[in-house]
């Protein structure tokens, strides 16, 4: 073997050697790369699950949190605790309870003396009557006494089911004479959760699980309890010990959210798979609410990805391989052209053929890269539409949002048609059903304006009463209203007809009033005002409340998406800006500014409908 071939079999070698290096960085890079991506994605998909999943907590504590403070206040239970052993008081209140109990649906009603011993109870007539029983160690009895709203999630003693109670203290002259408890049962919450792919599940400020998707997760913890916390919960009755142990998770850190992890939510008998495990703190209960996103399709979206990548540099380098061949034959031939030039004559013929056959080559390598571009070009066609997609689903993610205010409106309307309807009262009922159909019509439009993403239709804007949207508005957030202890000072006439649509303005006004509502949460009178200003073709609404206002380095990012001025946990940032664009969409505007006495004042500005109807004609 010549010098020269051994030179050249050299070069081959570190040529594919560079090749295999190059294919190998290049498919880790974009497994990388695209786990990497694909994982920011589940993050924002998370994020939002855990959103509408802490609404739906919230509405499911919301539905019994004002029950003890209503039976608070109902005078035959002040009677009875002012005369705690009179038999016909107590039947009474026994049977009141019992009533009500069915008609909230909650687990238990009763109500404890001052001591703690329950006097009257829904389950008088149960073998497991909590008649004659002590509740003074339970926590919540310990708070309402202190005149406060108590909140407890334990296992019952007696039934042994668990449940998260509400108490509330009765007070007779001035005087904490006694404690009504309502116990709202886990279960159906429960069940909401496991729909879940992934698994969700509740832990509280001690980092035991409460409430969890997965049966076998529930009364397990996050991590070893303390000797000191075991302690306490033996002394509150909370839970039995033997049943807290940890949660069989690997690499779960209880502070942590944004980490992945290995568990198995179910008992199908699988392996143990990979998980993003996310979490947001509710404040007001001193609960962790956690999502397991399962990355297995991740990984494997991210290896197709990089052997994707790997055929395309494979065929590139074979490609390349085929050109130097080709020009290494071709050098050849015209080295042996001229070695032969002599010869000529004798070769022409053979040259004919020989070139002829260059030309077909030539031709079948100009055929094959045209496929090969018009494979390119599908390809970039098949990226355009999967960006598309990744648009569409997020698009699809923000409407979701708008879904939560009428799925929770549509519950409580239910509710208390079932309340009505077992009270004989039909006619409010039929208002509640009647209700609830002009929502489910509105989750119908806006499940429409997701399947015509692609051609964005604007939506019809004709004359809308503007009385009846704020009348509706308010009749949805009265249970927020009262639970807020607002006064809502609405002077806005009636007869006042502007350019949009019912719905979407409804939803403007909801966002609006709602902010104002968590704004003035912390004060300690809590007051809106709405108002209109109709001096020109234009109308202005103005919503204004008497919270801590707009922080001045906040007003220019208002109307931002996903911006917010709230605590983490209590807001996605969608609200305004999905608000900013309807009210523009009727060709409006809506602005924010702070008032000089102090709190907030949003100015909805709208076209009145009998100004536009005159200048048409």
């Amino acid at each position: 073997m010549s010098v020269s071939m051994k030179t050249m079999r050299h070069k081959l070698w570190g040529a594919g050697l560079a090749a295999l290096i190059v294919l190998l960085g290049t498919a880790f890079w974009v497994f990388k790369h695209t786990e990497r991506d694909l994982l920011a994605e589940g993050r924002v998909a998370g994020n939002v699950q855990l959103a509408l999943y802490q609404e739906l907590l919230r509405g499911w504590l919301g539905k019994y949190r004002a029950l003890p403070s209503i039976y608070a206040h109902e005078p035959d239970v002040v009677a009875l605790l002012q005369s705690p052993r009179d038999p016909a008081r107590i039947a009474t209140v026994n049977s009141q309870l019992e009533r009500w109990n069915a008609t909230s649906g909650a687990l238990d009603t009763y109500v404890l003396d001052a001591q703690g011993q329950a006097i009257a109870a829904s389950n008088w007539n149960s073998t497991a009557s909590f008649l004659g029983r002590s509740y003074a160690f339970r926590p919540y009895f310990k708070q309402a006494m202190q005149g406060r709203l108590g909140r407890f999630l334990a296992l019952g003693t007696v039934s042994g089911l668990r449940g998260y109670y509400f108490s509330y203290p009765v007070q007779s002259a001035g005087q904490i004479v006694g404690v009504v408890v309502v116990k709202a049962g886990v279960d159906g919450i429960e069940q909401e959760l496991r729909l879940d792919v992934g698994a969700v599940f509740v832990s509280d400020h001690d980092g035991v699980v409460v409430l969890a998707g997965p049966p076998h997760w529930r009364m397990k913890t996050l991590r070893p309890l303390s000797e000191d916390v075991q302690s306490r919960i033996e002394l509150e009755r909370r839970f039995p010990i033997a049943m807290l142990r940890p949660l069989p998770v690997s690499g779960l850190d209880a502070g942590e959210s944004d980490s992945l992890v290995r568990a198995q939510p179910d008992r199908s008998g699988r392996a143990e798979s990979g998980f993003l495990h996310l979490s947001k703190s509710m404040t007001i209960e001193d609960w962790r609410l956690h999502l397991l996103v399962e990355t297995r399709d991740i990984r494997y979206q991210s290896l197709k990805a990089a052997l994707l990548a790997s055929s395309v540099i494979l065929s590139i380098l074979l490609l390349g391989l085929l050109l130097w061949q080709r020009r290494r034959r071709m050098i050849g031939k015209l080295a042996a052209r001229e070695e032969n030039q002599r010869e000529l004559e004798r070769l022409v013929t053979e040259r004919t053929t020989n070139l002829r056959e260059a030309n077909e080559n030539l031709e079948q390598q100009v055929r094959e890269r045209s496929q090969a571009e018009a494979e390119l070009r599908r390809t970039q066609s098949e990226l355009i539409q999967a960006g598309k997609l990744a648009a569409l689903g997020q698009m699809s993610a923000a409407l979701s949002h708008e879904f939560n205010q009428p799925l929770a409106a549509i519950r409580t309307y239910s509710d208390n048609a079932v309340a009505f309807l077992d009270r004989g009262r039909a006619e409010q009922a039929g208002e509640n059903l009647a209700r609830i159909s002009r929502l489910t019509e509105r989750m119908a439009r806006l499940s429409k304006h997701l399947t015509s993403f692609a051609r964005k239709p604007k939506d019809t804007v004709e004359p809308v009463s503007l009385d009846a949207v704020i009348a509706e508005t308010l009749t949805l957030l009265q249970a927020r209203i009262e639970g807020a202890g607002a006064r809502i000072d609405n002077r806005i006439p009636s007869g006042i007809m502007v350019m949009g649509g019912q719905t979407r303005l409804q939803h403007v006004f909801m966002n609006l009033i709602g902010n104002a509502l968590d704004a003035t949460a912390q004060g300690g009178d809590p007051a809106i005002t709405l108002r209109s200003d109709n001096s020109g073709a234009a109308l202005r609404v103005i919503v204004e409340d008497n919270g801590p206002g707009v922080p001045q380095d906040a007003l220019e990012n208002i109307f931002d998406p996903f911006f917010s001025t709230k605590e983490p946990g209590k807001g996605l940032g969608l609200g305004l800006s999905i608000s900013f664009n309807i009210v523009r969409d009727f060709d409006g505007h809506l602005n924010v500014e702070n008032r000089p006495e102090g709190g907030a004042r949003f100015i909805v500005t709208l076209q009145q409908a009998d100004a536009v109807q005159e200048a048409a004609e």
